[in-house]
């Protein structure tokens, strides 16, 4: 295989070719302004969010090998996997690099990094930097964040559009993680608590004046990505959190046209704990290509349904890294997805 790193995804269903898997090495929970922390983290672990405090090593152990197993089950399937550098977030200040899908968006050939609102995750950039270069050197446009991350935007500057965002306007935030790529020239996406208007205006003016950036307002107070909320699986074809979206508030994007199905409710749980997400986690799926998905092996419901939409569910354990804040699709980032493939 060509050492060449190929930079091209413009959608979230080709056929995925490349691919970034994080790594749960050294997580720490972020140290965030309180204010933050309440407005998007689950009330009964608020107190976890402190300096210096790391997730539970046995946590961090047990997530790192479904990482590892993520990154061999794709490579089985013909993908070629790359993993971030080990960085000693302890030191740092930082949260993690099993996420990339927050910090970074491939639109095209671009890898644009995010404005994060969150300071923690100021230094994350080092884990894919050895990555980043590589692509740089093979072709890929580099389009790197440019904020100030002294300036906090949680509850500073004039106040946001919608007054029950935490996050003000003092400078441009945006995380990856709240837009999903739907064409060459398309994004839909959303404002949440971590990203802001002005961040959103950055993310259009960086991409340039061709691509689209479709807004969609979910029904939750504490909007923080949008992969949990909406999931294209096919162009066509996705599911849609109906706790959150009502089909209907995706009038006048190009979802409005789209087979809209509910996904299941998933079943509560207590163990391992749910430290920065709800159970609808369940919802953050990684599709391969349009055939094979990604799901949590105790999701059965999750995969009956699929199954029934004629996909071949992928089970995998992937519960401790739930219990640092993401599923597949936030720890992974498409480097390129085949477009001109037909899927197998």
């Amino acid at each position: 295989m060509s050492d060449t790193v190929r930079v091209d995804a413009c959608d979230e269903w080709s056929p995925l070719r490349e691919v970034l898997v994080g790594t749960a090495y050294g997580a720490m929970f972020p140290a965030e302004d309180r204010r933050m922390v309440e407005a998007t983290m689950p009330r009964e672990h608020w107190d976890e969010f402190r300096p210096g405090h790391p997730f539970p090593p046995r946590i961090v152990e047990d997530a790192e090998r479904e990482l590892q197993a993520l990154a061999e089950l794709l490579e089985e399937l013909g993908c070629r996997v790359h993993r971030p550098r080990q960085v000693p977030w302890s030191g740092l200040g930082g949260y993690s690099a099993a996420m990339p899908r927050d910090a970074l968006l491939v639109m095209g050939d671009a890898i644009v990094e995010a404005s994060t609102a969150w300071r923690s995750r100021r230094h994350e950039l080092l884990a894919y930097w050895p990555l980043v270069q590589q692509c740089r050197r093979d072709g890929a446009r580099w389009l790197p964040s440019a904020v100030d991350f002294n300036i906090d935007p949680v509850g500073a500057g004039p106040p946001s559009e919608l007054d029950d965002w935490v996050i003000g306007e003092a400078r441009p935030a945006w995380d990856a993680a709240d837009f999903l790529r739907l064409g060459p020239r398309t994004l839909i996406g959303q404002r949440s608590h971590v990203t802001n208007r002005s961040g959103i205006e950055n993310l259009r003016a960086r991409l340039g004046g061709d691509v689209q950036v479709y807004l969609v307002r979910p029904d939750d107070p504490h909007a923080m990505h949008i992969d949990a909320t909406l999931c294209p699986l096919r162009e066509g074809l996705a599911l849609y959190n109906p706790d959150r979206i009502d089909p209907a508030a995706l009038a006048g994007t190009p979802m409005a046209d789209w087979e809209l199905v509910p996904a299941p409710h998933p079943d509560p749980r207590t163990e391992p704990p749910l430290y920065m997400t709800s159970a609808w986690i369940s919802m953050n799926l990684l599709v391969v290509d349009g055939q094979h998905v990604l799901v949590e092996a105790a999701d059965d419901k999750l995969q009956t349904l699929l199954a029934e939409l004629d996909f071949t569910p992928l089970p995998l354990p992937f519960q401790n890294v739930h219990a640092l804040g993401g599923s597949f699709h936030c720890a992974t980032l498409d480097l390129h997805r085949d477009r001109r493939a037909r899927p197998s």
